[in-house]
């Protein structure tokens, strides 16, 4: 039987596709020319960075399947790699998918809806024993349960990447926003998009406040940097960040800047402000 909050991330991710693949279904050629919130690609590299990022996702689950947790030739080994060394090679695999391999929008969004149905129907088909078989990510060590956290991730965030950037109106689902702390706080993930600073050798304590709901506490010491589940607010916190879940995912994969939202509002500071100047040398982007 899967477990609740697994079948749960299941419902949202396939909530969320059903809705990006609908949209994405009406877009004309010149939406799919147009920039997206990624840097540098269009709404076509975004959608051609999503086809390759599930059909890897789907080659890890199936190797993992039958035993085989390790690195496809040419790999690199789990945990050797990061969003900082990976992100040229990424950014130009993405943007010559979208100029070759799938120049045609109907090509490019059929093979991402084939995608996308092959590996929600093979997550689903997983019994609760191959959920924590190993699986390989470049990142870390992970499991299959893992690979959907990141499946999670990469449906979200890049489904606003690409959807926010024509209508300003679409948000991160707020469903997703709140699972999504799993991402945040599992150091076999959020190592791919986090940057200790090692010259910050005193300790700085930043809590994340939500509001009705658990928040997250950032710690950095001595060049480390970690991420736990907390209640916003604590007493030890060198500032607290009043957010919605929705922005923070945002905030911390480097899509909006806190500065930013700030000023306009969108976000609240208490205790020393100063504190969370890093923030943005922690967080540089996925």
């Amino acid at each position: 039987m899967i477990e609740a909050k697994t079948s749960l991330i299941l419902d949202t991710i396939q909530r969320i596709t059903t809705d990006t693949l609908a949209r994405f279904s009406s877009l004309s050629q010149e939406d799919w020319e147009a920039p997206s919130r990624c840097h540098m690609w269009a709404v076509k590299d975004v959608a051609s960075h999503m086809v390759a990022t599930f059909g890897f996702f789907l080659n890890s689950i199936t190797r993992s399947i039958v035993g085989d947790g390790l690195p496809p030739e040419g790999s690199p080994n789990p945990g050797t790699a990061d969003a900082r060394n990976m992100a040229e090679g990424i950014a130009s695999r993405a943007i010559q998918i979208s100029e070759t391999d799938l120049n045609n929008s109907q090509n490019l969004l059929g093979a991402l809806s084939g995608l996308e149905s092959e590996l929600l129907h093979t997550m689903k088909s997983l019994s609760e024993e191959q959920w924590h078989l190993p699986a390989y990510h470049p990142s870390n060590k992970v499991s299959n349960r893992g690979i959907l956290s990141w499946k999670l991730l990469e449906t979200s965030i890049h489904s606003w990447d690409s959807l926010n950037a024509l209508d300003n109106s679409y948000e991160v689902d707020q469903t997703a926003a709140v699972l999504l702390k799993e991402v945040w706080t599992s150091p076999q993930i959020n190592r791919w998009f986090t940057t200790p600073n090692l010259e910050i050798l005193d300790p700085v304590t930043l809590d994340v406040d939500f509001g009705s709901i658990e928040g997250l506490k950032i710690i950095s010491w001595g060049g480390n940097l970690e991420i736990i589940g907390s209640e916003g607010g604590q007493p030890n916190a060198d500032a607290v960040i009043s957010v919605d879940p929705g922005l923070f995912s945002l905030l911390i994969t480097a899509r909006t800047n806190l500065e930013t939202a700030i000023l306009d509002g969108q976000v609240s500071i208490s205790g020393n402000k100063s504190a969370t100047q890093w923030f943005h040398t922690w967080f540089r982007g996925t």
